[in-house]
């Protein structure tokens, strides 16, 4: 087979061009490792549920702005309840008040008074015990050695 001159020839190295092959065959055969259309399928589905999420909150944030419209009545209702109340309570007490006779409390009053009176004393005697404590603690304390001086160089 005789070359032409029209043809030309050149010796390339096959190794070099082996490694591309196998290059964009391994490029080929990962497709980029991610397939596109099901990543976009999985960004729809969590678009579409957030979208849920937000609608679920609304709902419920709606359904709580009519509960708690209905609170500010069931408030005054439940006020008015407790006034009435108060106001059995300080009819039946002052009835209670007329009926008792002052004489029943007064050895109640006698015995609080003489509670206080003994309170007072067991105070004023944790007082005193408090001070014979702190006299005692300074009286056992040692004294603090002195300093001794301190001695510096002469200087000549």
């Amino acid at each position: 087979m005789p070359i032409r001159d029209e043809e030309e020839f050149e010796l390339v190295p096959l190794s070099p061009i082996r490694r591309l092959e196998k290059r964009i065959e391994k490029l080929e055969n990962t497709a980029g490792g991610v397939d596109v259309r099901e990543f976009f399928r999985e960004l729809i589905a969590i678009i579409r549920m957030n979208q849920e999420i937000v609608d679920e909150l609304a709902k419920s944030s709606d359904a709580l702005r009519v509960e708690l419209a209905k609170l500010p009545a069931k408030i005054d209702e439940v006020i008015k309840n407790l006034n009435e109340l108060i106001s059995y309570i300080r009819a039946a007490a002052t009835e209670e008040a007329m009926q008792i006779p002052p004489t029943v409390f007064q050895p109640l009053a006698e015995k609080l008074d003489q509670l206080i009176a003994a309170n007072q004393k067991i105070i004023e005697n944790n007082e005193n015990i408090s001070g014979l404590l702190e006299s005692i603690e300074k009286k056992l304390k040692p004294p603090l050695p002195p300093k001794p001086p301190i001695l510096r160089p002469i200087q000549r």
